[in-house]
């Protein structure tokens, strides 16, 4: 919805720009054929530019640092791994309703088209028609007529061909004919259709239909006689009644035809104005579709050469993650990213070795021990994420994981990640979790690896803006660079030295915009932000961050800037079994405790919900069943 926003805005103002152009220099001017062309091709590049980019790429003003910034490893919130206790809501967003609407007029000003054309069928159909050379010629007494459309000629019965002035009327519908002045038309009304929200269209066809006029009369009208111009004009609208005329003949549209019959036709002015198209065209052109991207002066690695095992992630029979339609699988999207990261890397020091560069499956044993057998120093797993159906939505962006602290590569697999998040945070069109993450139950293809691994969800595929974004080009050769700058810098950050930025005065929290304003929960309880930095990071267990719909659905009103919620080791460590937090989305933070069998703790913030809905591993469950067997095997509740 908000690209489809930009997109409008920017084809509103680029037409703007054009017809503003129009108005100045070309607008009743004699060159009426060039101003045909202008309007249409004013409708053209609005709604072609703004979809064309063209990198134009330049060195940023100071080189890269190649200082590595190690951020701090926080819990992954694994949605796969959570109970999620959800309120059955059913809600239009504002998003939604303003589509909605746009959709309902554009489908009126369909109608409306649609009705137009079978009127004039029905005319064609209903009335006594002949083909003459290239057009029919109806005879009708139908209101509205003379007119023409397309190769058609509806004339008035009341109006008399053989007269002089019937025969003006004549030759006029007839250049309406033969110059197509119709598919002009047809072409302005279904742009209009779609873009009706724009002024600028409407008044182009505004304009364009009095080009027409101005064509068809001039070849109706010879030698520029505004005395039988006024004749035809009076005998076209009133066919059946003869009285003087006065004001009607100062009707702009009117003035405006007589007084192109009788302009000079020498005009240098008109000249000028046709020439400064040009400049103008390759303003636009520039201002719409040229886009400056820096690149990082970063020195090459040239170090020791390090060999670096790229994983795409699944493989033959199993398809991994699938899109929300089941006809994009995430075996193939990784394999065509970690392909596009081998054909990019041009260094000669760094050796990208594919677990496999088809479409074959491996299990995760294999791959690490094709990993140890490489001697690999460094190993990326690419994957795609997926959400459940009820979120699939909402989940967006990229995220990297690396192995849990127990594990000797641990410590240069932060390293590694952090040098990937820096890169990705610059120049990735898709959200950046800002921080490396853990699963509670680890990933065996990083804890078996011997080096330092990492591994990248690119997106969601089940996100429609992401699926749509990781199926470009643009979206490949975004992460092949990312990843080989990272590992360069790496490389380098080795080769000199490690050198690293590291912050264990604070809790980075960098993925909300404001959290002066966020709600902090820590251990169940809401804080102020000056508190929690008081708190130090060896005293916390996991920080998860919910923001945009997911906070407001599980925390109400209050957390609409966002809310991070905190448990700390003591808290964790006092848990005997786990606690089920279960949260109404109208939340006034009034706790009450239940103790369940099996040393689980029922936490009710809010009001209280009469009958909600548990949901283990997607499938519903009875409460009882919860207390009794489920309390040693469930890793991350949570409540929505």
């Amino acid at each position: 919805m908000l690209a489809f926003t930009f997109y409008l805005l920017k084809v509103t103002i680029c037409s703007g720009i054009l017809l503003g152009y129009y108005s100045l220099m070309l607008r009743n001017k004699i060159f009426h054929q060039y101003n045909r062309f202008y309007l249409l091709a004013s409708v053209v590049l609005a709604l072609l530019l703004p979809l064309v980019e063209i990198p134009v790429w330049h060195n940023a003003s100071q080189p890269a640092p190649q200082t590595i910034q190690l951020l701090q490893v926080v819990n992954g919130s694994e949605y796969l791994d959570e109970i999620v206790i959800v309120a059955r809501r059913s809600y239009f967003s504002a998003a939604q309703l303003i589509l909605l609407f746009y959709c309902i007029t554009s489908l009126l000003f369909l109608s409306l088209f649609i009705q137009a054309l079978i009127k004039i069928r029905s005319l064609f159909i209903k009335h006594r028609h002949r083909l003459v050379e290239d057009f029919y010629f109806v005879n009708t007494t139908a209101k509205g007529t003379p007119f023409s459309f397309l190769k058609y000629i509806f004339w008035n019965d009341h109006i008399d061909p053989d007269t002089p002035t019937g025969y003006q009327i004549f030759k006029h519908e007839l250049a309406h004919v033969r110059q197509k002045h119709s598919y002009d038309k047809l072409f302005l009304n279904a742009t209009i259709i779609f873009f009706w929200c724009n002024p600028f269209f409407w008044l182009i066809r505004k304009e364009l239909n009095m080009i027409h006029e101005f064509m068809a009369d001039k070849i109706a009208v010879e030698d520029s006689d505004t005395a039988a111009f006024s004749a035809m004009i009076l005998q076209a609208t009133y066919p059946q009644h003869r009285f003087n005329l006065t004001h009607p003949f100062f009707y702009s549209p009117i003035k405006r035809r007589i007084m192109m019959l009788t302009k000079n036709k020498h005009s240098k002015v008109g000249y000028i104005g046709r020439l400064l198209v040009l400049p103008l065209a390759v303003l636009v052109f520039a201002a719409f579709t040229l886009k400056a991207k820096t690149f990082k002066l970063l020195e090459n690695y040239n170090g020791k050469p390090i060999t670096v095992v790229i994983d795409a992630g699944h493989g033959g029979d199993d398809k991994g993650a699938q899109s929300v339609t089941g006809n994009v699988a995430e075996k193939d999207l990784t394999l065509a990213i970690v392909k596009k990261i081998k054909a990019l890397n041009n260094n000669a020091n760094i050796n990208i070795v594919l677990t496999r560069e088809t479409d074959i499956f491996q299990s995760v044993q294999q791959k690490a021990d094709f990993t140890k057998a490489q001697k690999a120093d460094l190993f990326i797993s690419i994957h795609i994420d997926a959400a459940a159906a009820d979120s699939a939505g909402l989940k967006i962006g990229m995220s990297t994981w690396v192995s849990k602290d127990n594990y000797e590569n641990s410590k240069g697999s932060k390293l590694f990640a952090s040098a990937i998040i820096n890169e990705f945070a610059n120049n990735y069109k898709l959200p950046v979790a800002p921080l490396p993450m853990q699963r509670q139950m680890g990933v065996k293809v990083l804890q078996e690896s011997p080096c330092p691994s990492v591994l990248i969800e690119a997106g969601y595929i089940t996100n429609e803006k992401d699926l749509a974004y990781l199926q470009t080009d643009e979206a490949k050769e975004s992460i092949a660079e990312n990843v080989l700058a990272a590992i360069g810098r790496y490389g380098l950050a080795k080769q000199n030295g490690i050198a690293v930025n590291t912050r264990t005065d604070t809790i980075p929290v960098t993925s909300l915009k404001n959290t002066d304003k966020a709600l902090i929960i820590v251990d169940g309880k809401p804080i102020t932000n000056d508190a929690l930095k008081k708190i130090k990071p060896d005293y916390i267990a996991t920080v998860n961050v919910f923001k945009d719909e997911a906070a407001i659905t599980a925390y109400g009103d209050k957390g609409k800037n966002g809310v991070i919620v905190v448990t700390t080791k003591k808290k964790a460590n006092e848990a005997n079994g786990k606690t089920v937090t279960i949260r109404n989305a109208d939340s006034s933070f009034k706790d009450r405790q239940t103790n369940g069998r099996g040393g689980v703790t029922i936490t009710t913030v809010g009001d209280s919900i009469a009958k909600p809905l548990y949901v283990i591993n997607g499938k519903i469950r009875a409460m009882k069943i919860i207390l009794n067997h489920f309390p040693q095997m469930i890793s991350k509740p949570s409540m929505c």
